[in-house]
């Protein structure tokens, strides 16, 4: 199968001079509305998708659904799209493999696979195992040339100090070896940490923004190659619907109505 123009995009995009920022787009309105405001290309949050369909995280949702979604996506965007696909649902290479394949043929031209397993007593997929899920994804994904990101969650499973930093890079570089375009690395906030994790890890770096995290322009300087925020824009959103809610049921006025987006401004993006 002959590679899609828009898959050679989105990797050149991890190569380039500029920090790739990836918004996380979870329904057709949002990943329509991001693509106007201008970004190169988006990223799906299955956190944000599950909160639409009423799944928490942790591959709940079942992967014809979420498969079903990135493709509706990908068929209404000009720009590239990158699937989060949690931890690839399944619990073999093989599996990770033929997920990754139908994630390509739903459009997207960009797949996370993270090590995250969501039991509390043993958070994390050994990093044999892990290692062998990336190299699976990294064979199937060679046939479209789709990006791989390859996510760790050391640190967001509570690691720290230096047990942590090492951790996160020894993963990290067996990913790299792996095949990963792509090292994905949530819930580092501190810039010198950030500093020295691009440093350490042989491969382009993505952080996820979040309260207290530097700023696009700080990430770019640290050496950061791409920026992503998760299901925050989501949970923003249904922030506002929550105080539009509370504005009403407290004291029944329409205030919130004022900087909402026009019925015909969202007809106009859904017909494009």
């Amino acid at each position: 199968m002959a590679v899609s123009t828009k898959a050679e995009e989105f990797l050149a995009l991890h190569k380039g001079p500029e920090l790739l920022v990836l918004p996380n787009a979870w329904d057709i309105a949002s990943a329509l509305l991001l693509e106007r405001a201008g970004f190169t290309a988006l990223a799906t949050t299955s956190a944000g998708i599950g909160y639409t369909f009423g799944y928490p995280i942790g591959q709940v949702m079942p992967r014809e659904e979420m498969l079903s979604v990135v493709r509706r996506m990908a068929d209404c965007l000009s720009v590239p799209l990158s699937a989060d696909m949690e931890a690839g649902y399944g619990d073999t290479p093989e599996r990770v493999a033929e997920t990754t394949r139908l994630t390509a043929e739903a459009g997207a031209v960009g797949i996370n696979i993270e090590d995250r397993t969501y039991d509390p007593n043993d958070p994390l997929i050994g990093i044999e195992e892990a290692t062998e899920r990336i190299r699976a994804a990294r064979e199937a994904a060679n046939r479209f040339g789709m990006t791989v990101n390859a996510r760790t969650d050391v640190y967001w499973i509570g690691g720290a100090g230096e047990a942590g930093f090492a951790e996160t890079v020894r993963r990290a570089n067996a990913f790299r070896e792996a095949g990963a375009d792509c090292l994905f690395i949530p819930g580092v906030k501190d810039p010198e940490i950030i500093r020295r994790l691009v440093a350490e890890i042989n491969g382009p770096l993505n952080m996820l923004a979040g309260v207290g995290s530097p700023d696009t322009a700080t990430m770019a300087a640290l050496g950061v190659k791409r920026v992503t925020f998760g299901a925050s824009m989501a949970r923003a959103a249904y922030a506002a619907l929550e105080q539009a809610a509370t504005e009403v049921a407290t004291s029944g006025t329409y205030r919130f109505m004022s900087s909402g987006s026009a019925h015909a401004d969202m007809n106009r993006i859904l017909s494009r």
